[in-house]
Parts: structure tokens; C-alpha cells; sequence
């Protein structure tokens, strides 16, 4: 038996038919998940600010440090007024090769609420089961918040309107390696 299919009315256009009257039946947008998911967790929006910028190693991006074997350039912040906080609660994101990075809260590069942060930044190596390790790639010259926060332009008061041009560069090459304090970013925990 051969099935024949006729209609004056085209496949192609009940389709269309079916997106139009579907608009706005589809996945909430990000903003409206954002705001379920605070609900859900009881916890309230807060104001963000941009804080974004670049990192570059003896004047160079960081591209050539990424290459040896799963290594990231990691930048952290940590809240002044939570010093204890466990580094795996501390806002980090990954460098890209040119050393660009930018903090999200609850979109993409949308910044983070206002506070006093001290910067650290190392290069650790990316291990499945447990998250970042060291030994950093910078010689822990710039891992540890206690030394950083004697360092003007690694303790930033973060506020309102907030800042996406930050420009950290880190002098490796002609140091010799620092010992890692206690607070220092030698691993983040999966």
C-alpha cells in the first residue's frame, strides 16, 4: 500500500504556524533562572560591578605558560573581610591565552558585588579528581593575599561602576622563587 500525502496547505507553513503560536513557550531567559535559583536558595540579588582586565608575564601573554601540559593562569579574589574563607568559595576565573579575564556573578562578565579584594594570580595545573594544583608556574611570587595586600595595586577597593581594564604585569623571569605562605593559591579543590 502506498500512503500519499496531500494538502492545501503546506508542511512548511504549519510549522511556522506552530513557532509563532509557541512563542513564548520556550526556556525562561538566563535572567528569570538567575532569579528562580536565588529564590530557591533564599538568597537575594546584590549589585555587581565589572572586574575584568589582563595579565601578562614579563610583558607577554601568558599563551606560551598555558602550553605546558594543562596549565591555567588562575586570577582569585579574596575578600579582605573574610580572610579564612576556603579557596574553593573565593571568586577565580582562568586567563585566556592573551591573559584577558573577567569575573561573573550572574551573567557573562557582568562583575562581582562591591568589596575590598586583594588579587592573587598563579599558574596551576588543571588534575580531574582534584581541581588545581601547584607548584605554581610563577614561582608563588604572586599567590599569597597577605604579601599581596602590601601591594597597592593587588589590594583594590571594588565599587560602583566598577572596572574592566585591570592590567597586572607579573615580573617572573629575573626573580628567584618566593616560599608559599599559608593562605597562599596553591590549589583549588575540584
Amino acid at each position: 500500500m502506498h500512503l500519499r500525502f496531500r494538502s492545501a496547505f503546506p508542511i512548511w507553513a504549519a510549522a511556522f504556524v506552530a513557532a509563532l503560536a509557541c512563542v513564548g513557550c520556550g526556556p525562561p531567559d538566563a535572567n528569570t533562572q538567575v532569579n528562580a535559583e536565588l529564590a530557591r536558595t533564599g538568597k537575594q540579588r546584590v549589585d555587581v560591578y565589572p572586574f575584568a582586565g589582563r595579565v601578562t608575564i614579563d610583558g607577554q601573554p601568558p599563551a606560551a605558560e598555558l602550553m605546558k601540559g594543562k596549565k591555567s593562569v588562575i586570577v582569585m579574589l579574596n575578600d579582605v573581610s573574610k580572610p579564612d574563607a576556603p579557596p574553593a568559595s573565593r571568586p577565580f576565573v582562568q586567563c585566556d591565552p592573551h591573559g584577558a579575564f573577567s569575573f561573573s556573578a550572574y551573567g557573562k562578565g557582568d562583575g562581582l558585588p562591591a568589596a575590598t579584594y586583594v588579587v592573587t594570580i598563579a599558574n596551576l595545573k588543571y588534575k580531574k579528581r582534584d581541581g588545581y594544583v601547584g607548584p605554581d608556574g610563577l614561582k608563588n611570587l604572586y599567590n599569597d593575599p597577605e604579601k599581596n595586600a602590601n601591594i597597592p595595586e593587588f589590594k583594590i577597593d571594588h565599587k560602583a561602576p566598577g572596572k574592566s581594564d585591570y592590567d597586572f604585569d607579573l615580573k617572573v623571569g629575573s626573580k628567584d622563587a618566593a616560599t608559599p605562605g599559608p593562605k597562599a593559591l596553591t590549589k583549588i579543590p575540584e
